[in-house]
């Protein structure tokens, strides 16, 4: 059985992670940051605009996963059937949440969130802790109870500081205490949990009852974050690398590593560090120093006609003379790789080849010379002294001068009569001081010895038909940049390159039009996909409906970088999003439907369907001129999913047999929109289908 999990836990990490990026994680009048312990390993924090917030409600969550999902549950509740009422709850949780996360609209509606709200995710000590905003306490509290009825894990009761809180045990009655505590209060939700280790003290803080000794907001680290990356108040988020290691190699101190600490006691195991000697454990904490946090944050939003938003992390360096090596080595990234000349991709890669040899000689020397007391450092040492980074100078001497290179593709239209597309439009270029000696690399190939290209500022026609049947491009030297390239929008990019200097820009560039990408996805020859085996279940057809599909429901278009900076190593993400193609899908009507699953674009004709709007429809095949199959059934709709339960049908095998009684085809379809009318892709154990709704006139 084929299952895209990988993909559709992707699209579903993509946009849980705009979620977090549009701030549904702090701020407000009474921040949630004056709960968080200064000395957390862990926070991502927020709080979304309202513009914002309902731009995003249209946004795929798992639309295009559910399947998959739902499949994964499946195999879940096979695997483990002796269930405890602990799993089972989770299990229901599970599946709740896969009914309900077509998109996030459809997710907060379900669970009562409130996305304009400020809401946090944090550890108070080795405990994780969620809180966020609710607008409907009954719809939230009706998936818990549900659950646990469903289950048999029944909550219980506890007055806490005052407030009650619900408390599920986790794990079996023998065993040390884990629990679920929830609470909800002034129209906030907490998610934490307890353990057998807990005073009372411990779960007033995790509830956001009382506040620790030093918060967040009295530390001043969000502030300085802000300062120094320009974070705005959507969303920021630290992963403190420095406090984890102090936690481990000394648990006294801080939060972590006191409940690591005690955790460790109470089951009579030694602490993870404790293994360690006092010179590895200093040595250890004092390399980490140098790599002590990956930060993250909004740093510009927008909402319109379509949202836009541009975010920043940073994994920090303090090493400033490893800042200044790895900084010699950034190069020049093209500047058509750039998403502003609408191309389809753009991919570019900075490297500075002739600071690569000296950079790798310093930074290799730097580790070998390092005075280490600690066996383990010393023996890695001993391990790299055989090592030569000079050796990489046999490679970089014959590509002296290159700085970086980029690709972009801007068109392309495939034709399935034809080896080759029917037309293209693309630039591949390498930026370079020297292009003499890539072009002496090239000459001495048998491509090369078949192209000779100019240095003298000209353009030259590149005959590639020994290649494939017309296939052709130009090239040559403009400015600072060796090209090859072919179309219009392609020629405009390299007359920009004349006067682009060779300036570091970065490490890498990607750039990325979801919808155009989707669209070559679909201009793909149906005599070609029709052929492909995309793995067991999943044929060509099925496979490329629905990838066309996933890009396209995203609606996004990205830009993205990689950089060295003063600060560390940055990385840079540009997403404009265009949530005006998610309009949901009204099934209703009468329509001839076709199988698409093998035949992408004619089909198989499959007879005819009519959805009545009292959610009842029925469907009828025809064959040597007459009915041979009918039924009648009802039909409801949950997001993108279309579900048929037969309620009676009938069949015969020719015009003048007699009608029989049969089971009818009860089935689960996700929609997915069509020039005309509507697909929808059926998927089971066995088989995926893809049908085409095209409305009768």
């Amino acid at each position: 059985m084929q299952k895209w999990i990988g993909a559709g836990v992707l699209v579903a990490a993509a946009g849980a992670g705009l979620a977090w990026q549009q701030g549904w994680f702090d701020g407000g009048a009474a921040p949630l940051t004056a709960y968080v312990p200064a000395d957390t390993v862990l926070y991502v924090g927020g709080q979304a605009d309202a513009d914002q917030a309902e731009q995003l409600r249209k946004l795929p969550l798992m639309a295009n996963s559910q399947f998959q999902a739902k499949q994964l549950l499946a195999e879940l509740e096979r695997s483990n059937r002796r269930q405890t009422p602990q799993s089972q709850f989770a299990l229901n949780l599970f599946a709740d949440f896969i009914r309900n996360a077509n998109t996030y609209g459809d997710m907060v509606e379900h669970y009562g969130i409130d996305l304009t709200s400020p809401q946090a995710l944090y550890m108070d000590g080795m405990v994780p802790v969620l809180r966020f905003g609710l607008k409907d306490e009954a719809a939230f509290w009706q998936v818990l109870d549900q659950a646990s009825a469903d289950s048999g894990l029944q909550p219980r009761e506890e007055s806490i500081g005052g407030t009650t809180v619900k408390i599920w045990r986790l794990n079996p009655q023998e065993d040390k205490a884990l629990e679920l505590a929830v609470n909800v209060r002034d129209g906030v939700a907490t998610l934490t949990a307890f353990h057998f280790l807990d005073q009372d003290a411990d779960r007033q803080q995790r509830l956001a009852l009382t506040k620790p000794a030093q918060s967040l907001a009295d530390s001043g680290e969000l502030a300085q974050l802000q300062k120094t990356y320009k974070f705005d108040d959507s969303m920021q988020a630290l992963l403190h690398f420095q406090r984890l290691a102090q936690g481990v190699l000394q648990p006294e101190s801080n939060s972590f590593g006191q409940d690591l600490s005690a955790l460790f006691k109470a089951q009579n195991e030694p602490l993870p560090g404790s293994r360690m000697d006092a010179a590895c454990r200093d040595e250890a904490l004092n390399l980490i120093a140098q790599v002590p946090r990956l930060v993250a944050g909004n740093t510009y939003s927008r909402s319109g006609k379509t949202l836009e938003v541009q975010s920043r992390s940073v994994l920090e360096l303090t090493n400033t003379e490893l800042v200044k090596t790895l900084s010699s080595m950034r190069g020049h990234i093209p500047g058509h790789v750039a998403h502003s000349d609408g191309q389809i991709l753009g991919f570019g890669a900075g490297l500075n080849i002739d600071n690569l040899v000296p950079a790798a000689t310093t930074l290799f020397n730097s580790l070998t010379a390092y005075e280490s007391n600690c066996r383990e450092i010393q023996r890695m040492q001993r391990n790299l002294s055989g090592a030569n980074p000079a050796m990489m100078a046999m490679f970089t001497g014959m590509v002296q001068g290159a700085q970086g290179a980029g690709f972009s593709l801007y068109d392309l239209k495939l034709d399935g009569n034809s080896p080759i597309p029917s037309s293209y439009d693309f630039l591949f270029s390498i930026a370079t001081s020297n292009p003499q000696p890539l072009l002496g690399m090239l000459s001495m190939s048998p491509f090369g010895r078949q192209v000779q290209i100019p240095t003298d500022g000209s353009l030259t026609d590149v005959d590639l038909s020994f290649i494939a049947p017309g296939l052709s491009l130009k090239a040559g030297v403009q400015g600072n940049h060796l090209v090859a390239f072919a179309g219009d929008k392609a020629q405009q990019a390299v007359d920009k390159l004349k006067d682009e200097s060779l300036e570091p820009n970065g490490l890498t560039r990607l750039s990325a039009n979801y919808a155009r990408f989707a669209d070559l996805i679909d201009a793909i020859p149906p005599q070609v996909m029709s052929e492909v085996d995309a793995g067991m279940s999943r044929n060509g057809c099925v496979a490329q409906a629905q990838l066309s599909h996933m890009l396209r429901s995203q609606g996004a278009s990205i830009d993205y970088g990689l950089d060295i900076t003063e600060q560390g190593v940055s990385a840079g993400l540009a997403m404009t999003l265009d949530t005006s193609a998610n309009a949901p899908i009204d099934p209703v009507g009468q329509y001839y439907l076709t199988d698409l699953t093998y035949d992408c674009k004619v089909g198989e004709p499959w007879g005819e369907e009519e959805l009545r709007a009292d959610n009842t429809g029925s469907y009828r095949y025809a064959a040597d001129g007459c009915d041979q199959y009918r039924s009648e059934y009802t039909w409801r709709q949950e997001g993108n999913l279309l579900t048929i339960e037969a309620t009676q049908a009938e069949s015969r095998d020719s015009c003048e047999a007699e009608w029989t009684e049969v089971d009818g085809n009860s089935y689960q379809c996700q929609l997915m929109p069509a020039e005309k009318g509507f697909r929808c892709l059926l998927s089971d154990d066995d088989r995926e289908s893809l049908l085409h709704f095209e409305p009768r006139s």
